[in-house]
């Protein structure tokens, strides 16, 4: 209850101003002509005033609010080191207890965990927490902060930027590791994302003990898994180590270091490094058996990457064009077949055979060395692509080496000499297996946004052997592919493709197309179809692996401490399979599908949060220190105590106890409201004074 003094004017201002200009003008009057007995009527207009303004007196019931002490939790990763997590839980525990014999305090736990970052395993955010649960808090009646964590708090503000969070102090913290803490971290201080196959790359790692020096030790190097040096280094050397790119895709690399005694965690005594193999420059040879529209798009798919390198022949004159212009007076170079194919094919990572012609155009150009020395590139781990022609009525007959590796036959031997060409409106189609292939695995969602356009020509040549990944005109193969040897070949039955760049109705995805054939040619890691992958996001691993096959998928899980696991792969998607683990140490962890292996880093010691894993009161420090608080070490100090401090109290905190701030917050639920003057006495009052004033003149003539 309150009470308070206020005035509650029956006029507006502007009338008592008037009347008091008035009053004060009569007054004037009065003196200057020394009409003393005028001076009745200056009191009757000052009381006039008075009782008009109506003086009263306010009474506000009141009710207390109880005051909130927040407490935040931290959840991070950090806190599972060394049983932090079973020393914040007792801390928690020890406060509320304590808080339970304050009266009108409420404590307010706020956990960590809900933080992106921290659930991730890559920070600790106490205070973007705070931030974010301050729409909840009363902040009126905050008592308090405190912060119960091992002190490695990453989004600390500079005291004079707290702003809105300075009313949640005073700050407090609660540290839950030791004084004497000590780690060894491997750290790796420059490694490149990127490496050139078959050429070396550099990394330099250094090793640091926090806490003492234990003097040299042993570390040991792994690449993909393998060990392949053991090196003596001391605390605080950086040591540059050299490697060579060994294939595309990921490379890893670790460096590790035996556990001291009495070392908070192990986890950051390995450092991962994955390098991701690429070719510096691909070389490609495209030959065009006669000028077309397709051309363009064959080599403007090619020119638009900046790592091919492009070679490309356009045949305009054939061997058997009857031309009666001397040789000497034609621009055209002769085709250097000798040169490409005999002295220089090694040189090529993917040869293009584009509107092939078996009989007119390459029959009469190649000799059958040629084509033998082709069928021998292939089989020792070259790529071979060739697009059949459909401008001529049909395909003339005639056998070569490449029909040994081609997956349709071209030599007409099943289709009694001749291959015929079918000239009828089709759209592509995948085949099942086109459906989850990754080459053509994505092409299926852009089908289903727009269809495709239609073709027209199309080479009807049987298949012999391969993957058909797409079917043409009656359900012919249009698209198949084999692996022969070490190599890869391709076979295209139509050279329509270029009909989907016309965009509008005829589109279709040619690029995606063209482009994914060609690496997978080239045995681009991403598009084999025994391709595994897993990416770690904090703790959670997802392992995924191309689905080509209806068959249930296993593979081999092996952690940072060396224990297997088989991990059975059940969540299907477009051309994958999938599967979620949850990590329980941090590391890496390699999956093995018995043909590829795949590393996911978990917790990686280049991490904000493991990059220093000791307590530490020092980052919370300045925070404390601008707002009067108190840090205590906990395991050094249980027996802490809590005291109730004014807003304006020097020290709000120590080592020994912390302040609650007391703010005697209160709602007003009603208010009373009583005149001085009720207005019967106050009519009363005017009327006896005018009366009275009236006698007082009358008396005084």
């Amino acid at each position: 209850m309150s009470a308070s003094f206020e005035w509650s004017p029956y006029l507006p201002y502007i009338y008592y101003a008037a009347l008091g200009a008035a009053a004060l003008a009569a007054i004037i009057f009065v003196v200057v002509r020394r009409m003393w007995d005028f001076a009745w009527r200056a009191l009757f207009f000052g009381a006039l005033i008075f009782l008009l303004l109506n003086p009263i007196i306010l009474n506000e019931i009141r009710s207390g609010l109880p005051d909130k002490f927040v407490i935040v939790v931290d959840d991070s990763a950090s806190q599972r080191i060394g049983g932090r997590d079973k020393v914040t839980e007792q801390a928690l525990d020890n406060l509320l207890g304590k808080l339970k014999n304050f009266k009108n305090l409420d404590p307010v736990v706020i956990h960590s965990g809900s933080d992106i970052m921290a659930s991730r395993g890559e920070s600790t955010n106490l205070f973007t927490t705070l931030r974010n649960s301050m729409m909840s808090i009363p902040q009126a009646q905050v008592a308090g902060t405190v912060f119960i964590t091992d002190g490695q708090v990453h989004d600390v503000p500079k005291p004079e930027d707290l702003g809105a969070l300075e009313r949640f102090g005073p700050f407090h913290a609660i540290l839950t590791g030791r004084k004497d803490e000590f780690d060894r971290k491997v750290t790796v201080v420059s490694a490149p994302k990127y490496g050139v196959l078959n050429e070396n790359i550099s990394v330099t790692v250094k090793v640091e003990e926090i806490g003492h020096n234990t003097g040299p030790m042993t570390m040991e190097v792994y690449q993909d898994g393998q060990k392949i040096d053991d090196v003596t280094i001391s605390a605080d050397e950086s040591r540059d180590f050299s490697f060579k790119v060994n294939h595309p895709g990921q490379n890893v690399y670790e460096f590790a270091v035996p556990v001291a005694e009495g070392e908070l965690t192990p986890s950051n005594n390995r450092a991962p490094v994955i390098v991701n193999g690429i070719r510096d420059r691909l070389r490609v040879l495209l030959v065009s058996g006669s000028p077309h529209m397709g051309e363009r798009s064959w080599r403007n798919l090619l020119k638009s990457d900046p790592s091919v390198d492009l070679i490309h022949f356009t045949i305009l004159r054939s061997p058997d064009t009857l031309d009666s212009t001397p040789t000497s007076q034609l621009s055209l170079i002769v085709f250097p077949v000798d040169e490409l194919f005999q002295q220089k094919i090694n040189d090529f990572d993917l040869i293009i055979f584009d509107r092939f012609d078996h009989y007119q155009n390459f029959g009469m150009l190649m000799l059958p060395m040629y084509f033998r020395n082709i069928e021998n590139y292939v089989k020792r781990g070259g790529a071979f692509l060739m697009a059949l022609g459909t401008g001529e009525p049909e395909q003339g007959g005639q056998s070569s080496a490449l029909d040994e590796i081609m997956p349709l036959d071209i030599s007409g031997a099943m289709s009694g000499g001749q291959t015929p060409i079918i000239k009828l409106p089709y759209v592509p189609e995948l085949t099942d297996l086109g459906k989850r292939h990754p080459v053509t695995a994505d092409l299926e969602k852009q089908y289903e946004k727009k269809k495709w356009g239609s073709w027209f020509t199309q080479v009807d040549a049987p298949k012999v052997r391969g993957d058909t990944l797409m079917n043409g005109v009656y359900g012919k193969p249009l698209l198949v592919l084999d692996k022969v040897g070490e190599g890869r070949v391709a076979m295209l039955a139509s050279d329509n493709v270029w009909l989907w760049s016309k965009g509008l109705d005829q589109a279709g995805p040619y690029t995606d197309l063209l482009r994914n054939v060609a690496h997978w040619l080239m045995k681009e890691p991403e598009l084999e179809d025994d391709f595994i992958k897993a990416e770690a996001k904090g703790t959670d691993v997802t392992v995924s692996e191309r689905d080509l096959t209806p068959e249930t998928k296993t593979v081999l899980m092996t952690t940072p401490s060396g224990e297997t696991q088989n991990v059975t792969l059940t969540n299907r998607v477009p051309g994958w399979v999938t599967a979620d683990v949850v990590a329980n140490a941090s590391g890496i962890y390699s999956f093995d599908n018995g043909k590829k292996k795949a590393f996911a880093v978990v917790g990686s010691a280049s991490s904000e949060e493991f990059s220093d894993v000791r307590t530490t009161p020092d980052k919370l420090k300045p925070v404390v220190d601008r707002t009067k608080g108190g840090i205590i070490w906990f395991q050094e100090n249980q027996g802490f105590s809590l005291k109730e401090v004014s807003d304006s109290a020097s020290v709000m905190g120590s080592d020994s106890w912390l302040g609650i701030k007391r703010n005697k917050a209160y709602t007003v639920d009603n208010v009373e409201t009583l005149s001085l003057v009720p207005n019967w006495l106050t009519l009363f009052i005017i009327l006896s004074l005018c009366v009275w004033a009236w006698w007082k003149e009358s008396g005084t003539r």
